[in-house]
């Protein structure tokens, strides 16, 4: 008799906790989580999409300009090639461009907004599997089930990623919106309102514009009412038009901002892991990745934002690793198979995981990278949804099973809150992050890179000069590193020419690292404004001239090496035949350089030729009537074909000017 009334008390207290209570449980939770995110300021990619989004930073003026170009053309410029197959996400910038224009740039507020999201999706994700769970048969679990699993995904660690990262507001909302479209199909199945399936539309092409992969939801919404409802044929391929119209819609307004699709990810190493492997390590390493995907969903530890080469290493099918993804995969399809004929709860997990993770898996298409954390943000939610769906329905079968359980449950408990409060510290800062995830992905040439620049950039800061060695030092060991594992990387090279520089004033050294970023990529302005930059600091005119000349062989058509080499032929080297076709080389790049213009002049007349002298340097009076030096110089030429009245005035006018600047 007791036990009947305990089992009585249980049921009735899961029935009376009503929606009102479980979202205040979810603001609890969420705020426990993440609310120490609040204090943290902007990194990684915030600078893309907020801080350095010229579109963004007008506020809401620069909202058409966001949705007219690919994603991320306010941070690259319109000129710029960008990122491999292109991205059209305006829905996020949007929001961050009404954030800039009603507060400015302030963290605070969108790390609020983006921990608000993800609590609301957590909510969402509760309300939809009551939905789903309608069955009689699920009747007595469905309330416990829905809300551990949104209670799990709600404190996974590896959506920290996610949410402590304010650019992760394009999964938030992609998430978000499709789970609206999600259960407004849903709803028109039991009330037949038409309303509900134009919301659909609505929903899931917000939920495109906010990142490409909702469009996956154009299968899973379909497969779940076949799952999880008795509808004929003709439901479901009604509630999926609307979802396929808004898919085509979006990939038609995406084909016109960004043109064809294309995955083709080019010879740069950061934006493609797999450059020069062959398949068999190609799709070996796809396959280990998948199984640190599972890894991550169970054990998520360490995390780290950076998973580019080489963190995770290439490997072949002779990994031992390899073969247990493979392994499980065949399992996990055999699952699957075995559980659609019954349409089991963990076939329709399996293929809402499959459904979710396939565009971002490497395996269609590439994506930059070996893998992401925020990659398995939408797939944990089906990873949740069946184990706590068999944890809730195997409790009570007998005292081993609860005993896992309960192991399990407290595992969850207790592991997951403190490594996702412990994580999101990490994300306070670039400086933060970047020297903390180094230390997890020793590996990776972008994690090495981008701590010594943060480093070598809070040296420039640091007054203390022993610190400020310090961390020059650091910042060099790092960018060294980073060169080991990709000697080509463009911005490990320019990042330890500044440091080198800075910090021991190595001018040959650091020109070096500037002179081989253009060999690679000659059009690198920065690679070539800070070898001019260092070798202007040197006194050593051979070592000059040897920088310039090499730079000239990747850069024939620039004003400043053509310019820079006249000069020193000119004023050092005493060979103004060179000097002049030089300097007249830089003149006719860029014709309004009055330097160039002056150092000509002086070049033709000390080479005698004195009516060119006479004409180039009346042309820089003509740009440029303050420079005593130009008066001088056209008064001897002018003497020296016969104007001395014209060359007297133009001694008495630079006297003048010497006079005025006493």
């Amino acid at each position: 008799m007791k036990n009947n009334k305990t089992q009585k008390k249980m049921n009735f207290n899961w029935q009376n906790i009503n929606n009102k209570k479980i979202l205040i449980l979810f603001f609890f939770i969420g705020f426990i989580l993440y609310g120490n995110t609040l204090f943290n300021k902007y990194a990684l990619d915030d600078a893309i999409v907020i801080t350095q989004n010229s579109f963004t930073k007008q506020g809401l003026k620069g909202i058409s300009d966001i949705l007219k170009y690919d994603t991320f053309t306010g941070f690259f410029g319109k000129e710029k090639e960008l990122v491999a197959g292109g991205r059209y996400r305006p829905l996020s910038l949007i929001t961050f461009a009404v954030e800039y224009q009603l507060f400015g740039e302030n963290p605070f507020i969108s790390h609020l907004i983006n921990i608000l999201i993800y609590i609301f999706i957590s909510f969402l994700i509760y309300k939809l599997i009551l939905l789903l769970l309608t069955s009689p048969k699920y009747v007595s679990i469905k309330k416990q089930t829905a809300i551990f699993t949104a209670i799990i995904f709600l404190l996974h660690p590896t959506h920290t990623e996610v949410v402590a990262n304010i650019k992760g507001r394009d999964e938030l909302l992609s998430l978000f919106f499709s789970l609206l479209a999600f259960l407004s199909s849903y709803k028109y199945l039991a009330n037949k309102k038409y309303l509900n399936l134009i919301l659909s539309f609505i929903w899931l092409f917000l939920g495109l514009l906010s990142k490409e992969n909702a469009i996956t939801f154009i299968a899973v919404i379909p497969a779940a009412i076949w799952f999880f409802t008795d509808n004929n044929y003709k439901n479901i391929i009604k509630i999926t038009t609307p979802l396929v119209t808004a898919s085509i819609v979006f990939l038609i307004i995406r084909h016109n901002i960004l043109g064809e699709f294309h995955t083709n990810t080019g010879n740069e190493l950061m934006n493609n892991p797999f450059l020069q492997t062959s398949s068999n390590q190609k799709y070996a390493t796809i396959l280990f990745t998948w199984l640190i995907y599972l890894k991550l969903l169970i054990f998520p530890h360490p995390l780290t934002y950076d998973y580019y080469p080489y963190h995770i290493q290439l490997t072949d099918f002779t990994n031992i690793f390899v073969l247990i993804s493979i392994v499980i995969l065949i399992f996990l399809s055999a699952v699957f198979l075995i559980g659609i004929k019954r349409k089991s709860i963990v076939s329709f997990a399996i293929f809402g995981f499959t459904a979710t993770f396939l565009p971002v898996s490497n395996l269609l298409f590439p994506v930059g990278t070996f893998m992401n954390e925020r990659f398995i943000f939408m797939p944990s939610l089906f990873f949740s949804f069946a184990i706590i769906y068999l944890s809730v329905k195997n409790f009570n079968k007998n005292s081993a099973a609860k005993a896992i359980i309960i192991g399990l449950a407290a595992y969850a408990v207790l592991f997951f809150p403190v490594k996702t409060i412990a994580r999101n510290k990490i994300w306070k800062n670039d400086f933060t992050l970047f020297t903390t995830d180094v230390k997890i992905s020793a590996g990776s040439a972008k994690g090495n890179c981008s701590a010594g620049g943060k480093l070598w950039e809070k040296g420039k800061t640091e007054t203390d000069k022993q610190k400020q060695k310090e961390l020059y030092n650091k910042a060099e060991q790092y960018l060294q590193k980073s060169l080991e594992i990709y000697p080509n990387y463009a911005d490990a090279l320019l990042l330890l020419g500044n440091v080198l520089f800075d910090n021991k004033k190595d001018i040959e050294g650091a020109a070096k690292c500037y002179l081989k970023v253009l060999q690679q990529q000659n059009a690198n302005k920065n690679a070539l404004k800070n070898i001019d930059i260092v070798l202007q600091q040197s006194k050593n005119r051979d070592l000059q001239l040897k920088f310039y000349k090499q730079i000239e062989k990747t850069n024939p058509e620039s004003y400043i090496v053509n310019y820079r080499l006249g000069v020193l032929y000119g004023r050092y080297f005493n060979q103004i035949d060179k000097s002049i076709q030089y300097l007249e080389k830089a003149h006719k790049i860029n014709p309004d350089k009055i330097e160039a213009i002056k150092d000509l002049g002086t070049a033709y007349g000390i080479a005698g030729k004195n009516k060119k002298a006479y004409a180039i340097l009346k042309k820089a009076l003509q740009t440029d009537k303050t420079d005593a030096q130009i008066y001088i110089n056209l008064g001897i030429a002018a003497s020296n074909i016969g104007l001395t009245n014209e060359a007297q005035q133009y001694f008495i006018q630079a006297e003048k000017l010497k006079t005025q600047k006493r």
